[in-house]
């Protein structure tokens, strides 16, 4: 009986799985060029791509074509043609359909839509081009044309793209000065224009110009935080991270990775499962996190945000998240010392989930990583190897990499010092010359003087913007008070003339009408005084806000790696209950050099604090009659000794000069004391900054020497360090301008050394010549009475 069951069970199976269903295909065609041959293939036709009549679909309207198939249940893939796969299906913009897929279970109805064909991808947009009327119309085609020239191997024409780029940009800044703009957005349209926006920005990144990608990317951000959607804003901040990044400026890039994070915990706090979506962008938050403390040489802060990064990749993602993310784990691992190994698997591993799909950048660049690793460990003949190799592919490829959204010239300028370096190393003069003045030559078309204060100024202005859109919240706020306090004025008002009415037609009634007045008097002066305190605090609001934009960039250090030790504990906690204990000393290791980075950073925000303080505090000492030789003596040795109990290696020779004859001027020594240490201090910074450059027969040098010149006292101060550049001699004695790199100086040293001086009735200059070094002169008053 058993036998009979399971033989009848496998009729049924064998019946059930040769069903055939019948399913209609209805599809209409929507490029601008019509066709009358439209044909569809698939599994049901072992995807045969020639024009067979079994597959042509029929007419049944205007542009609206069908079939109907009898085919076998189950999975069904399919996609359209016009007879051959030269002639296949694509998306509006020019990438491949992902094959149809159904499960066919009984009959069934479809319904498709064809908006490009792959040979009439340009042809088609041109055809629209000429149809398009209204500006918005045309951006959408002049960026799926550039689109198509820039990113498809087989349409590749870089100039082609640029130009139709500039002029739907150029058309994209007309229509946003117009009504037009405005009635996009209450139409509901914002997002069709933050796509178009986002790709004009994407092309304008690949073609290095980072400025004008960023400002659209800056006004995509305006748009998207009035839209519903949280997944729009993020997906700018990506963008504007990516600029950042491009452009070197990482603390930027990791507030925007950081930023990212917070509006996905917004989203995931409303929703139980957010879906493949929020995963990728969780993804992407990350990377662009791990990157940029990667290049802040925050190493352990970025090998814990990769591991997550790398970790949390699904396993239903295309192979371009995986590739990435083992490119940044080897480039991660090749900055520790003692992981080179590890860095070589990952790059491997890299290049193995890239030529899956044949993203040869990513190859070339993890190359590029092999080269360093093995010139890491010393075997120059390997790294050459493999430094070449990339850059002849970035050399060679501009095209397909600008196809992937970036930039060839930005890796040239990482891999030509590497090959410098290492043609150096095998005595090849020239060619480590050649590579030198290659480096030197990108470097400065991407990365002049001019790009970075545009970058800079469009990242104030969006600070400005933001700062305004605040301002404009506590404007509106104190003017709703203000408005009541003026009703009450004047309902005071009226009562006073109310009183002065009663008072004229009552004389009988005089005193209680004057207890009214002082009554109302008093409310007046209470109202007066509430105003001038409302402008009182809104200095002090503007002052609170200064200072806290000078000690926010130690804060977010401080939090930055306050949030990476408490992942740590949690990993280290793990560890420690599994009995891996060596792990856990490791992870012990991490967690204290983030402690010390934490002090490091307190006590960098602690220093501005406290020069903030210095400098504003006014002096309440008294002038007396003091030997400014003995005094600059002092803290001369004061501001050396000072340096060397920081750090051991410093030295420099110091060369004084005195006025032979004992000068006595009128001064208070604690303020003059604290003026002449500051320039001290700088000197020897710039002078050990010189020396650690590397430059050889260096003397590091310090010069001081005071001379009496009628009634005035020169001192001059004289270092042999890099010198000031002249465009910044302007600003040297600014309040928070430093030209010490962050994080080793508040601005504030050189700037309270001039107000001493001034409130002496003396002054100070300064000259410089660049790669020489710099001198300081001061003159201060002097009398024989002194």
């Amino acid at each position: 009986m058993q036998k009979f069951v399971w033989m009848l069970s496998l009729v049924v199976a064998a019946n059930s799985s040769f069903a055939q269903h019948s399913v209609k295909f209805i599809l209409a065609e929507k490029t601008c060029i019509a066709h009358d041959s439209i044909f569809i293939t698939g599994t049901f036709s072992n995807w045969d791509s020639t024009s067979n009549q079994k597959y042509l679909l029929k007419r049944v309207g205007d542009r609206q074509f069908s079939i109907t198939l009898s085919v076998p249940a189950g999975p069904l893939k399919y996609k359209f043609t016009r007879g051959t796969w030269l002639n296949v299906e694509k998306r509006y913009f020019g990438s491949e359909v992902v094959d149809r897929l159904i499960d066919v279970s009984n009959d069934m109805v479809l319904k498709d839509t064809i908006l490009a064909w792959r040979d009439e991808l340009l042809s088609d947009k041109w055809c629209w081009l000429e149809k398009a009327t209204a500006d918005t119309d045309k951006i959408n085609v002049l960026v799926s044309i550039a689109t198509n020239y820039a990113f498809f191997p087989e349409n590749y024409r870089s100039d082609s793209a640029l130009y139709y780029a500039q002029t739907a940009l150029a058309l994209q800044q007309g229509v946003m000065k117009s009504p037009a703009y405005k009635s996009w957005i209450k139409e509901g349209l914002a997002p069709q224009l933050i796509h178009i926006q986002e790709l004009l920005a994407t092309l304008l990144h690949s073609f290095g110009n980072y400025s004008k990608s960023l400002a659209l990317r800056f006004e995509n951000l305006n748009l998207a935080e009035t839209q519903d959607d949280p997944f729009l804003k993020i997906d700018v901040m990506r963008g504007i991270g990516d600029d950042y990044t491009a452009m070197r400026d990482y603390e930027n890039a990791l507030h925007y990775g950081s930023l990212m994070l917070t509006s996905l915990a917004d989203i995931a706090r409303q929703e139980k499962d957010p879906g493949l979506r929020f995963t990728m962008e969780k993804w992407s938050a990350n990377y662009l996190r791990a990157s940029a403390y990667y290049y802040l040489d925050s190493i352990d802060a970025a090998l814990s945000v990769a591991k997550k990064m790398f970790l949390g990749v699904p396993s239903s993602a295309d192979p371009y998240p995986l590739a990435r993310g083992a490119l940044l784990m080897a480039d991660i691992f090749a900055k520790k010392k003692g992981d080179q190994m590890t860095a070589l698997q990952y790059y491997r591993l890299a290049s193995t989930y890239a030529g899956r799909m044949a993203a040869y950048q990513m190859i070339a660049k993890a190359d590029m990583g092999t080269a360093q690793v093995f010139k890491n460990i010393g075997r120059f003949d390997s790294s050459l190897y493999y430094a070449r190799k990339s850059m002849v592919f970035f050399q060679t490829n501009t095209e397909s990499v600008q196809a992937w959204g970036e930039n060839s010239d930005t890796y040239i300028a990482e891999i030509s010092p590497m090959l410098a370096a290492l043609y150096k190393e095998t005595n090849q003069l020239d060619s480590a010359y050649k590579y030198l003045d290659l480096s030197v030559e990108i470097k400065d078309r991407l990365y002049n003087e001019t790009k970075i204060r545009q970058f800079q100024m469009l990242g104030f202005n969006e600070e400005n913007r933001r700062k305004e859109l605040a301002n404009e919240k506590i404007a509106a706020a104190e003017d709703f008070k203000t408005n009541i306090k003026l009703i009450g004025l004047v309902a005071s008002l009226l009562s006073i003339a109310v009183v002065a009415f009663i008072l004229y037609r009552n004389n009988k009634q005089k005193q209680q009408a004057n207890k009214v007045l002082e009554d109302a008097l008093s409310n007046l002066q209470t109202t007066q005084a509430q105003l001038i305190q409302s402008e009182k605090m809104a200095s002090l609001g503007e002052l609170t806000a200064g200072i806290a934009h000078e000690i926010q960039n130690p804060l977010n250090f401080v939090n930055n790696f306050s949030e990476v030790n408490k992942e740590l504990i949690g990993e280290m906690k793990a560890e420690l209950f599994s009995g891996n204990t060596g792990a856990a000393v490791a992870i012990a290791n991490d967690l204290e050099q983030n402690l010390e980075k934490i002090n490091h950073h307190g006590k960098r925000a602690d220093s501005i604090v406290k020069g903030m303080l210095q400098h504003s505090r006014a002096s309440k000492g008294i002038k007396e009659p003091t030997d400014i030789n003995k005094l600059a003596d002092e803290y001369l040795r004061l501001a050396f000794h000072g340096l060397r109990a920081k750090d051991k290696s410093f030295n420099a020779t110091i060369k004084t000069s005195f006025e032979p004859s004992e000068i006595k001027i009128n001064v208070i020594p604690q303020d003059i004391g604290r003026a002449l240490l500051n320039i001290f201090n700088n000197a020897f910074f710039a002078v050990d900054e010189k020396k650690k450059s590397g430059i050889e027969n260096y003397n590091p040098t310090l010069s001081f020497s005071t001379k009496k010149i009628g009634d005035t006292v020169e001192l001059r101060i004289a270092d042999n360090g890099n010198g000031i550049p002249t465009q910044l001699l302007d600003k040297i004695f600014q309040p928070f301008f430093t030209t010490k790199p962050t994080g080793q100086g508040t601005g504030l040293g050189l700037s309270l050394a001039y107000d001493i001086i001034k409130a002496h009735g003396g002054d100070i200059k300064v000259e410089s010549k660049d790669r020489e070094g710099s001198e300081f002169i001061i003159h201060l008053p002097f009398t024989s009475e002194a």
